[in-house]
C-alpha cells in the first residue's frame, strides 16, 4: 500500500519539474566536469615543468662530469708532452674545456630550484676554484715549462678537489632522484584526474541520454497520440479511447480535457437523435445543447495547446483560451467574422508576430487546399518557440491547428548538443586512448586522436570494422576474448597490462581497463575501452 502511495505521488510530478530536476542535475555535472578539466590542464602543467626541469639537471650532471674529465685528461696530455709545442696543443684544449665548463655551470645555475641551491653555491665555488686552478697549470707549463705544470697540477690536493667535485655532482644527483620520484607522483594523481574526467563524461552522456528518452517518452510521443486522437474526434469519429488521460501531469490533464471533448459531443449525438421530440422536450433538449455547449467551450478552452479551427475560406470556426494567451490576443477581441488575416493584423499591434500577413495568410489558403498537413517552430520576438502542428479536418471542412510553448524543450535541446559538443572535444584531447564498439558485433564505433597515435593507423580505418580487421590474429583473438568475457560480466573495470602488436608502431606494452556502458533496460550497448601506453616506462625501467 505505501509502495503504491509512493509510486502514484512520483506519477504526479509534473512534467515541468521532472525536466527542471534533471537539467539542474545535468548542469551540476557539466560543472563538476569542467572543473576536473581544469584540474587536470593545471596538474599536466606542472607536470611539464617538472618534467623539463628534472631532465635538464640530469643533462647538466653528466655534461659537467664530462667535462671535468676532458680537463683532467687534457692535463695528463701536459704532464707527458716533452716538447713545447705539444704541451702549448694540450694548453690550448684544456683552456677551451674550461670556457665550456663555465658556460655549463652558467646555464645550470639558471634553473637552480631552494632543494639544490645550497649545494649549488658550494659546487660552483669549488668548480670556479677547479677552472682557475687549471688555468695557472696551463701558464705555468708554457711559461716556465712542463715540468714546473707538473708539480703544480699532479698532487694528492688536485686529487682532493677532483674527489669534492664528483661528491658535489653525487649529491645533486640525489636531490634530483628526490625530483624525479615526485614526478612519478604526480603522474599517478594526473592519471587518476583523467580517469575522472571520463567517468564524469559518462555520466554526463548518460544523463543526456535520460533526458532525450523522458522527453520522447512523456512529452512527444503522448501529445502526438493525443492530438490524432483530437483530429479523430473533430472527424466525427466521437466514440474512441483518448489516450494517457489515467496519467496525473500536464499531459494527463490535456488528454482528459479530450476525453470531456468526446462525452460532451456524444451527448450532443443523443440529443440530435431525440429532435423530433414534443416542442417541450425540445426546448429542454434547447436548454441541455446550450449547457453541453458550454461544457464543450470549457473542455476546449482548457487544453493546455492553442487550438484553433478554420473553414476553407480562412474564417475563424474555433479559438480557445490557450491560443489567446500565447499570443497575447484581448479576451473581448470576439470570434465572430474574424479571418486569420484579422487575427494577425491584431498580433502584430501586440507584438507576437513579425512576418508578412498577405504571404502568412497567402501560404496558409494554401496548404488547406492541398489537404497538406504541416508542423513547423515560429520564433516570437520575447524568446519563446511556438510549436505549431496543423492538418486538415477528414473530409475537408476545415484546417485545426495546436500551438504550444516550446521553449523549455529547445534550450533543452540546444543544451544537450553543446554538452555534446564540449564532450567530444575533452575525448579529443585527453592523452588516454579511448576506444568504443558495439557490443553485438564488435566494431568500433568510436576513436579519439590518443588511440589513433597509438596504434599507428588513422580512425577511418578502425570505425565500422572489427579488431580482427586491424590487429594482427594472436591481438584480435585476444581483444575479442576480452569483450565477450566483459559482456558476460566475468571481466570487471581492473587494468589489464599486456603487451600487444600495433598495426602501425610494432609491439606495445599497453595497461587497459574495460567499461561496460549499458542502456536504460540494463543490458549493454557499448563496450568502452580506455588505455594507457606504458612501452616507455617499461623500457625506463629494464635499462
Amino acid at each position: 500500500m505505501v509502495q503504491r502511495h509512493m509510486l502514484d505521488r512520483l506519477r504526479a510530478i509534473s512534467l515541468r519539474h521532472q525536466l527542471y530536476a534533471a537539467s539542474c542535475t545535468f548542469f551540476v555535472v557539466i560543472c563538476a566536469l569542467v572543473a576536473v578539466a581544469i584540474l587536470s590542464f593545471r596538474q599536466q602543467a606542472e607536470y611539464q615543468d617538472k618534467l623539463g626541469l628534472s631532465s635538464r639537471s640530469a643533462a647538466y650532471i653528466e655534461r659537467v662530469n664530462g667535462l671535468i674529465y676532458a680537463v683532467v685528461m687534457e692535463s695528463r696530455g701536459i704532464y707527458m708532452s716533452s716538447d713545447a709545442a705539444t704541451v702549448a696543443r694540450y694548453g690550448d684544449n684544456l683552456l677551451r674545456r674550461n670556457r665550456d665548463l663555465a658556460d655549463v655551470v652558467e646555464a645550470w645555475e639558471k634553473i637552480v630550484r631552494n632543494d639544490d641551491a645550497e649545494l649549488f653555491a658550494a659546487f660552483k665555488t669549488r668548480i670556479t676554484d677547479f677552472i682557475r686552478f687549471r688555468a695557472e697549470l696551463v701558464r705555468r707549463a708554457n711559461v716556465i715549462g712542463q715540468a714546473a705544470g707538473r708539480a703544480w697540477g699532479d698532487n694528492e690536493a688536485n686529487r682532493t678537489t677532483r674527489a669534492a667535485l664528483n661528491d658535489d655532482l653525487e649529491a645533486l644527483g640525489r636531490v634530483y632522484a628526490r625530483r624525479a620520484d615526485e614526478i612519478v607522483a604526480l603522474n599517478q594523481r594526473a592519471w587518476f584526474t583523467t580517469w575522472l574526467i571520463v567517468l564524469l563524461g559518462l555520466v554526463a552522456l548518460a544523463l543526456a541520454a535520460y533526458v532525450g528518452a523522458v522527453i520522447r517518452r512523456s512529452l512527444i510521443a503522448p501529445l502526438h497520440d493525443i492530438t490524432e486522437t483530437a483530429d479523430r474526434i473533430a472527424a466525427g469519429k466521437v466514440v474512441v479511447t483518448v489516450p494517457h488521460s489515467e496519467r496525473l501531469d500536464e499531459v494527463g490533464k490535456l488528454g482528459q480535457a479530450v476525453q470531456q471533448l468526446q462525452d460532451t459531443l456524444v451527448r450532443n449525438k443523443e440529443l440530435r437523435t431525440l429532435e423530433r421530440t414534443s416542442s417541450r422536450q425540445r426546448d429542454n433538449l434547447e436548454i441541455q445543447l446550450q449547457e453541453n455547449k458550454r461544457h464543450l467551450l470549457a473542455a476546449i478552452n482548457s487544453m493546455m495547446p492553442g487550438l484553433m479551427m478554420l473553414d476553407l475560406e480562412g474564417r475563424v470556426i474555433l479559438m480557445n483560451e490557450s491560443y489567446r494567451k500565447i499570443y497575447r490576443l484581448p479576451q473581448d477581441m470576439p470570434q465572430s467574422g474574424l479571418t486569420i488575416r484579422d487575427i494577425l493584423r491584431r498580433r502584430i499591434e501586440i507584438g507576437t508576430f513579425s512576418g508578412d500577413v498577405e504571404s502568412y495568410v497567402e501560404a496558409i489558403l494554401a496548404r488547406i487546399e492541398q489537404g497538406r498537413p504541416a508542423v513547423k517552430h515560429v520564433d516570437l520576438k520575447d524568446g519563446r518557440v511556438i510549436r505549431i502542428v496543423e492538418r486538415p479536418m477528414t473530409g475537408g471542412t476545415g484546417w485545426v491547428s495546436t500551438h504550444e510553448d516550446f521553449t523549455e524543450q529547445r534550450h533543452l535541446q540546444r543544451s544537450l548538443e553543446r554538452t555534446e559538443h564540449l564532450l567530444a572535444a575533452i575525448m579529443e584531447n585527453i592523452r588516454v586512448a579511448v576506444v568504443a564498439k558495439d557490443a553485438a558485433t564488435l566494431r568500433y564505433i568510436f576513436v579519439n586522436r590518443a588511440a589513433e597515435i597509438l596504434f599507428g593507423v588513422d580512425r577511418a580505418e578502425m570505425v565500422g570494422r572489427t579488431a580482427r580487421d586491424v590487429f594482427g590474429a594472436e591481438t584480435a583473438e585476444w581483444i575479442e576474448r576480452e569483450d565477450r568475457q566483459l559482456q558476460r560480466a566475468d571481466a570487471g573495470a581492473a587494468m589489464t597490462v599486456r603487451s600487444i602488436e600495433t598495426p602501425g608502431n610494432g609491439r606495445r606494452l599497453i595497461g587497459i581497463r574495460r567499461v561496460p556502458i549499458a542502456s536504460h533496460d540494463g543490458e549493454s550497448r557499448v563496450l568502452l575501452s580506455l588505455i594507457e601506453e606504458r612501452t616507455e616506462q617499461a623500457t625506463q625501467a629494464a635499462g
